[in-house]
This record gives structure tokens, sequence and C-alpha cells, in this order.
């Protein structure tokens, strides 16, 4: 499971690291939305987790470029944030983020997060499969 994390703080790369380590991921890290971003249009990740608050572009900036233009548009996207009000959950949703978290939750609600994402996306492909197989 190839990972890219963008987040101004890299002491929670550790972090994630723990929380994911069943699925032995290989975790591709950057602290500025705009690495990150260059990152995301040049290679195919699984997933993006991204801070709101990044250096350069923000990370709703970066959900919209990669949702518009990039190797990656349906990727699974989890957002971190600080704090999570209405105005972060309706940014969230406009740009089909999978998850939004607070970061004091990573270490119980992000294995979780996570699941469900690639979960939706193996439906999402095996559909798009009989789909294909019916049509011919």
């Amino acid at each position: 499971m190839k990972i890219l994390v963008v987040h101004r703080q890299k002491s929670l790369l550790k972090g994630i690291k723990w929380v994911l380590r069943e699925r032995d991921p290989y975790i591709r890290f950057f602290e500025s939305g705009l690495d990150g971003l260059l990152a995301a249009r040049m290679t195919h990740y699984d997933m993006v987790i991204c801070g709101t608050d990044l250096p350069v572009i923000t990370g709703f900036e970066m959900a919209r470029a990669l949702r518009m233009n990039s190797r990656n548009p349906d990727i699974p996207l989890v957002m971190l944030a600080d704090e999570i009000d209405h105005k972060v959950e309706r940014l969230g949703h406009a740009l089909g983020v999978s998850g939004l978290l607070m970061i004091s939750e990573i270490s119980r609600s992000l294995a979780a997060l996570v699941e469900e994402a690639l979960n939706r996306i193996k439906h999402e492909d095996k559909l798009a499969l009989v789909q294909g197989l019916s049509m011919n």
C-alpha cells in the first residue's frame, strides 16, 4: 500500500506509521502542500493523508488540484485538522474527501477510515468490472 502523507508536523508521521503498521505501508512524506501535490501528480498513490493547514498551499487547495488534474483524481483522501468545524466539513464534502479526522484522534480512528476508503475503492472497481463484462 502506497500512501502520501503531507503535513507540517513531521512528528505525526511516526503515529501514522504505527497505526497503519499491519498494512505494511510504503509512506512518502512531505511538509508542504505544493511538494505533496507535485508528488501526487507524478506518482500513483493508494491514499493521501494531508493536513488542512499546510505551508505554501493549503490542504484544501491541494485536494482541489488532485481532483482536477493529477494521476490520482479518485484517490481516497483523508484530511487531518486541529479542529473540525462546519466550514471544514463543508469544504471536505465539496472536495470529495473520504474522511476528516482531528489530529488528536489519529490513533483511534485512522485505521478504520483507511479500511473504509479502501473497501469503497475495491467495491467500485468490482462494480466497474461487472458493468464492463455485462456490456460485452
